[in-house]
């Protein structure tokens, strides 16, 4: 036993030995182009389906800015094909050390289906374009893409081979992969999923946006049929399809959309569902989402429409999703067959159930589509903190949830109750030197003194202007301790 336990560790050992950074540059000249280092790494446009095809499981890739094909040939069917237990980044330079010091805005990283880079916004181009620019067939959850825009797949080929699925990505046969800070922009197809198809599989996508993808005639970014797929902090904007403009659930499966924020998506068909379709048993439940200016061809289901299964919505805000007949009640959420749940939500017209409301949700700017809740909203403070799945603490941007806005009569369930919709009011910082309340330049002892001396007041120490000196004060007091700027 002793001798077979030794074997066990030195063959961990040996794996865990194995376990590598391989470097991908396309902006490289020089080098062994051997993915050994940034100065030797992978310098071709294929250079990441180099790196994973090299790449064992513990291994990660780091990508420097600049775009990459799944090929250097002219060959559609060839995808960038993730690998469980394998983690690809983007975002760097090319110099850094750390997984830490990569900056996803200052060093773009795109996966291209665009072969011949002659794509003009139209149809015209397209023919040589990848099926799908990335396959995450039949992998884990270990299997991650960290960074990347995708952009450029074009799925019309074959029905049989699924070429007509999923331009973005195609995910098939139990695959799981997770998908971080993501954008999915410009992918098309001809059966459904713009920028994805998902069937009897699953995965993970969190801080990805969907953008201008097209979906043919089901799902203008995602086509999903049969098993578990979560969204958590994504945009879906400008997608199109015949039905499903952003969103098609389908088969006996569950969906999870948490945080994620739904603006002009269309349906273009009779049977629409401008932001989401869902339908033949599914189980959705979407939490703390907020719907916009979604637009179905019908009378009714712009915003969210649920065919048959279970959907069950809570602290969202559905607003100005329009159809033929106009932003109706019944363009916000519709159910033809199934059951919908809705409750502590903000939805335009009204919606049957616990804790919902129909006032205007006074956004910061509706026109601009800043979608953020101005403190005195309604939908401020209204939600149900219970209904908040496991693990979210916070919002679509990244900020804390369940902030309690003094000035706001809580309305909804819970202590700090949470908003309604994606983002999160948060307390305003106190113009400068509003915490020092004696005045002289320093907010220190003597300004608490008079905060303490005068609790439960109003005027001295009332800091965030609610009208009575409390814990909040305190708070903002405290955080602006020391000298005024």
């Amino acid at each position: 036993m002793k001798i077979l336990t030794t074997l066990l560790v030195l063959g961990a050992l040996s794996s865990s030995a194995q376990a590598a950074v391989r470097y991908v540059n396309v902006g490289l000249t020089t080098g062994a182009d051997d993915g050994s280092s940034w100065e030797n790494a992978y310098r071709t446009v294929d250079g990441v389906s180099r790196a994973l095809t090299a790449a064992v499981s513990g291994d990660q890739v780091w990508v420097a800015a600049g775009t990459y094909e799944p090929t250097s040939g002219t060959a559609r069917t060839v995808f960038i094909t993730m690998k469980s237990g394998v983690a690809v980044y983007g975002g760097f330079t090319g110099t850094e050390t750390d997984l830490a010091q990569r900056d996803l805005v200052g060093n773009p990283t795109i996966l291209t289906g665009d072969l011949s880079r002659n794509d003009n916004g139209t149809t015209t181009n397209l023919a040589d374009n990848s099926y799908h620019v990335v396959l995450a067939t039949g992998v884990a959850a270990t299997a991650v893409l960290d960074g990347f825009t995708v952009t450029g797949g074009y799925a019309n080929g074959a029905t049989a081979s699924n070429y007509d699925k999923g331009g973005g990505i195609i995910i098939l046969s139990n695959g799981q992969p997770t998908i971080r800070n993501c954008r999915f922009i410009g992918n098309r197809c001809t059966f459904g999923g713009g920028a994805g198809y998902v069937l009897s599989a699953g995965g993970s996508f969190f801080d990805c946006d969907f953008i201008d993808n097209l979906g043919g005639s089901y799902g203008g970014a995602f086509d999903t049929n049969a098993g578990a797929v979560t969204w958590t902090g994504c945009l879906f904007r400008n997608n199109q399809a015949a039905r499903a403009g952003a969103i098609e659930t389908f088969g006996v499966a569950s969906r999870s959309i948490t945080n994620c924020v739904f603006i002009q998506n269309r349906a273009t068909s009779s049977n629409s569902g401008g932001a989401i379709w869902s339908g033949n048993n599914a189980t959705v439940t979407v939490r703390n989402c907020t719907f916009v200016a979604n637009t179905s061809a019908t009378t009714t289901g712009a915003g969210y429409l649920n065919t048959g299964g279970t959907s069950n919505l809570a602290n969202c805000v559905f607003w100005n999703n329009t159809g033929s007949t106009g932003s109706t009640t019944n363009n916000q959420v519709t159910t033809s067959a199934g059951t919908t749940t809705v409750s502590y939500s903000l939805v335009q017209g009204g919606a049957t159930g616990t804790g919902n409301i129909s006032t205007t949700p006074l956004f910061v700017d509706l026109a601009a589509f800043d979608l953020r809740l101005q403190p005195a909203s309604p939908g401020v403070d209204a939600g149900s903190s219970s209904l908040i799945p496991a693990g979210i603490t916070v919002d679509h941007d990244g900020l804390p949830r369940r902030v309690d806005i003094a000035s706001t009569a809580d309305t909804g369930v819970g202590a700090p109750v949470v908003d309604m919709g994606a983002f999160e009011t948060q307390v305003p910082p106190p113009p400068a030197c509003q915490a020092d309340v004696n005045a002289d330049g320093t907010v220190d002892g003597a300004d608490l003194g008079l905060l303490v001396g005068n609790w439960g007041g109003s005027g001295a120490g009332d800091i965030d202007a609610s009208g009575t000196v409390d814990g909040a004060d305190l708070g903002l007091l405290l955080s602006a301790w020391g000298a005024c700027p």
